[in-house]
């Protein structure tokens, strides 16, 4: 019995371990309330270990009237966000007319798109497994990099 008790405290302290390092996006965000979240575990299909999460959060706000979403991956199945130094003049994966910028979000590395005929895309690597992204097609350049910051300034 003493065995069987040392096992469930070890995976209790393993859960509330987990789970001490997920973390929560606000409900609200400035004028921005969540009005949906979608959480996908990642699985590894091999052994059923835990690798992480990806949240999916949506945003709205009443005026001016506009919606966003947030996409956080975080854990050890989620890799993490290249930001590179510069951009590069050369072709590539990401040339420097790709309509990209590298940008400074709260102290944090990130990575702003803004393709023609597309959403304002802004990915910033708040830790070195947990990536913040942010889908907006309601806000220009300065507003996507506001309301980036105002999440990370309430996340611990």
């Amino acid at each position: 019995m003493n065995a069987m008790r040392k096992v469930l405290v070890v995976a209790l302290v393993a859960m509330l371990s987990s789970c001490a390092c997920a973390l929560e996006l606000p409900a609200t965000v400035g004028e921005w309330r969540c009005v949906n979240e979608h959480v996908v575990p990642l699985v590894a299909e091999a052994d059923g270990s835990e690798l992480g999460r990806v949240v999916y959060r949506d945003y709205v706000r009443e005026a001016p009237a506009g919606s966003l979403q947030v996409i956080l991956t975080e854990g050890t199945g989620t890799g993490s966000l290249y930001v590179p130094e510069q951009r590069r003049g050369a072709k590539g994966v990401m040339p420097a007319d790709a309509g990209y910028k590298i940008v400074d979000i709260g102290g944090r590395k990130g990575i702003l798109e803004q393709p023609p005929h597309l959403p304002a895309v802004l990915a910033v690597s708040f830790s070195e497994s947990t990536v913040i992204t942010i889908e907006a097609s309601a806000l220009d350049e300065e507003g996507i990099a506001e309301f980036a910051v105002n999440i990370i300034t309430v996340l611990p």
